[in-house]
């Protein structure tokens, strides 16, 4: 090789090790090349990785704040510092050492104040951490600013909910199923209904009762009992049988109310109302035996029940009360009483 070309390859070798520093030096720099260039931001940023591989956690924040503490306010790679240490909370975090994440993010506030990535990840950390008065304050700091945060809205959902604060999570239940949808946000459609009914507002509690059910036509939803959903349906089915009441729609109130007696056929107020509603229809026969129904389950309804079965029974049978222990006995065959 002749000394000329020996001379350009070590040049090449030089120019090498000068681009691309060892682990654990300071951060890369070249004479006559901006820090804020793309080509210094590439070196920084392998550099960075390498840092984030380190298997302790606690020295791998420490070479990432003395890394950091050395680099050249114009380097590119300073707007993505605030990412990289939120990685170490993360990690942190998911290896339960909540202390080290919440002292790494008081850091951080330091470093990188009123920053909007800042104050997601303070939120997290206290929602982790189950520090839900802090979660509260941060997680309507970040609604105020960003209102359709799916995240957000269902961790501050649920830290009102720790807190026992059932109003608040009303208050955002709607928006919950406005941003999430009746099948994901399943379980505040059902505590909206609630909240509606108790308050005697049958029209929006059937609202929100039937985009659970519609949401949910067949199965009950992932992490709900079956006999916890059969509660909310039966629930539901009675707020749309009152409701179909109000507007007079006698064939949905019957049709509401068997849904009723599908899972409760001992409900007396179901049979009472069928019978009802058959009476304004003139289905007679039905309604008797509704009627008689209600009678046998001797409950609340029972006396009005017979009262309401003896107008059918009577004028139907010379104005005679004769052979009612047979329509009685039936509706007990019937019910299995």
């Amino acid at each position: 090789m002749s000394v000329r070309r020996f001379q350009f390859f070590a040049f090449l070798l030089g120019l090498t090790c000068l681009m691309v520093p060892a682990l654990g030096q300071e951060p890369f720099s070249a004479e006559g090349i901006p820090p804020s260039s793309d080509y210094v931001y590439r070196q920084h940023y392998e550099q960075v990785q390498e840092i984030l591989k380190t298997p302790d956690l606690a020295e791998r924040e420490r070479r990432l704040e003395a890394y950091r503490g050395k680099l050249h306010p114009e380097a590119k790679i300073n707007q993505y510092m605030e990412a990289f240490f939120g990685q170490i909370v993360q990690d942190y975090q998911r290896a339960g050492q909540n202390d080290r994440a919440q002292a790494l993010t008081q850091k951080m506030a330091r470093w990188f104040p009123a920053s909007d990535a800042l104050v997601a990840q303070q939120f997290k950390t206290a929602f982790d951490g189950k520090d839900f008065d802090k979660a509260i304050e941060l997680g309507e700091k970040i609604r105020a600013t960003s209102p359709n945060d799916p995240q957000v809205l269902v961790m501050l959902a649920q830290s009102y909910q720790a807190k026992n604060n059932t109003a608040k999570v009303v208050e955002l239940s709607p928006k919950l199923l406005e941003v999430l949808g009746a099948r994901q946000a399943v379980y505040y459609a059902v505590l909206l209904a609630d909240s509606h009914r108790t308050r005697g507002d049958a029209a929006q509690a059937g609202r929100y009762y039937d985009m659970a059910l519609e949401a949910y036509p067949n199965n009950a939803p992932e992490g709900w009992q079956a006999s916890q959903w059969e509660a909310v349906k039966t629930t539901a089915y009675q707020v749309r049988a009152t409701n179909a009441w109000g507007r007079e729609d006698f064939r949905g109130v019957i049709q509401a109310y068997n849904q009723v007696l599908r899972s409760d056929p001992g409900n007396d107020a179901a049979h009472l109302f069928i019978g009802l509603s058959h009476w304004k229809l003139q289905e007679l026969d039905q309604a008797q035996e509704a009627f008689a129904k209600a009678t046998v389950l001797g409950k609340s309804n029972a006396d009005r029940a017979r009262q309401y079965l003896e107008q059918i029974y009577g004028p139907r049978n010379n104005n005679s009360l004769e052979g009612l222990d047979k329509v009685l006995d039936k509706a007990r065959a019937d019910l299995r009483l």
